[in-house]
């Protein structure tokens, strides 16, 4: 696959995508109040200051990943959607989730925690790679 194959639509709408995923996930509706109880906060004391920062390194994380998710499945001669989910997945809860762990134990975090980063993780690599193969 050579750069000029990959599609940037597939890759502005998996980071989309994943910004939705993202704020679905860590809002009141799914995981933001475990999350914030897990780290010893609550909406009261939550320091937002660095929010809008944290915004933009996940929406230039988003990017890279998109791009290298699009390496990856542009690998495979006409992939499928199924494929293209596969390969999210598989970057997900095989690169992405796997790598959690460390930190998890070295930094004595809560167990939970990795299971709510891990679990996002693994959906939004899913949903990004059955985006690319669908527009690739």
């Amino acid at each position: 696959m050579s750069l000029n194959e990959i599609s940037v639509f597939a890759i502005i709408l998996s980071v989309v995508a994943n910004t939705v995923i993202g704020a679905l996930w860590y809002s009141p509706i799914l995981f933001a109040n475990t999350w914030m109880k897990a780290l010893g906060h609550d909406k009261e004391n939550f320091d937002s200051s660095g929010a809008n920062i944290g915004y933009m390194l996940t929406m230039l994380a988003a990017i890279v990943t998109a791009f290298v998710l699009s390496l990856f499945i542009g690998l495979i001669p006409d992939a499928s959607i199924g494929q293209g989910a596969l390969v999210g997945f598989l970057a997900g809860f095989g690169i992405a989730a796997a790598r959690e762990l460390s930190p998890t134990f070295f930094e004595s975090r809560k167990m939970i925690l990795f299971f709510i980063s891990a679990g996002y993780h693994t959906v939004s690599l899913t949903v990004m790679g059955i985006i690319i193969a669908a527009l690739s």
